[in-house]
C-alpha cells in the first residue's frame, strides 16, 4: 500500500514536472510598418490630430511601459495614413484613448486528478478614434467614431522582453482592426468625402 501511494506520488509529481517543462511559444518582434495598414483619403483642405487621451501611471494601466506607446502608434498610423487632399473643408482626428491595462486572473488547472492553482494576466486594450469633418463655416459636415477592444493572455512570470513583445503584438493587431475599423465607418459616414 505504502509502495502505490509512493509510486503514485512520484509518478505525478514527474507528471507536473514535464507539464511545466513544455516549451514556450516565441513570439517574434513587430515590424510596426503603415503600408501594410488601410489608407483613407478625405475631401479636406487641412487634417489635424488631437491627442485627448492622457497617459495614467496608475496600476492597472501600462501602456508607459512601452518604448513606444500606442498613442503613438495610432497618431503616426492616422498622419501617414489618413490624407487628405482637396480646397475646402477640414477634418479633426481626436484619440480619444488608447490604454492597455493588466489583470491578474487566477485559474485552477486539473493535472492527473491534483488541481494546481496558475496565475495569468489579462492585457486588455482599448483605441477610440472621433473623426469629425467640418466645411470652412465650422459647421459639422459628417461624423465617425472608431471603437477597437482587444486581450491577451500570458503568463505572470515571464520576462521583461516577453511581456514588451507581448504589448506589441497587441497593440499592432489592434491596430491592424481599427485601421480596418476607421476605413468602414469613414466610408459608410462620410462617403461622399472619400475618394
Amino acid at each position: 500500500m505504502i509502495k502505490k501511494k509512493y509510486f503514485s506520488i512520484v509518478f505525478i509529481s514527474s507528471f507536473l514536472f514535464l507539464f511545466s517543462c513544455q516549451k514556450n511559444e516565441l513570439l517574434q518582434n513587430v515590424n510596426f510598418d503603415n503600408s501594410l495598414l488601410n489608407k483613407v483619403n478625405i475631401n479636406a483642405e487641412k487634417k489635424a490630430i488631437n491627442i485627448l487621451y492622457e497617459t495614467t501611471f496608475n496600476e492597472p494601466y501600462i501602456d508607459h511601459v512601452m518604448e513606444v506607446t500606442p498613442t503613438i502608434r495610432i497618431f503616426n498610423w492616422l498622419e501617414n495614413n489618413i490624407n487628405n487632399f482637396g480646397t475646402e473643408n477640414y477634418i479633426i482626428i481626436d484619440i480619444q484613448n488608447a490604454s492597455i491595462i493588466r489583470e491578474e486572473i487566477n485559474r485552477e488547472i486539473t493535472v492527473a486528478g491534483v488541481i494546481k492553482k496558475k496565475n495569468d494576466y489579462v492585457y486588455k486594450l482599448n483605441f477610440d478614434v472621433l473623426y469629425v469633418l467640418y466645411d470652412d463655416n465650422n459647421q459639422v459636415l459628417a461624423t465617425a467614431k472608431s471603437n477597437v477592444f482587444r486581450s491577451t493572455t500570458s503568463s505572470k512570470f515571464i520576462s521583461l522582453n516577453e511581456r514588451n513583445k507581448i504589448l506589441d503584438n497587441l497593440t499592432f493587431n489592434s491596430l491592424k482592426d481599427l485601421s480596418n475599423k476607421s476605413s468602414e465607418v469613414l466610408k459608410k459616414h462620410m462617403s461622399e468625402y472619400i475618394l
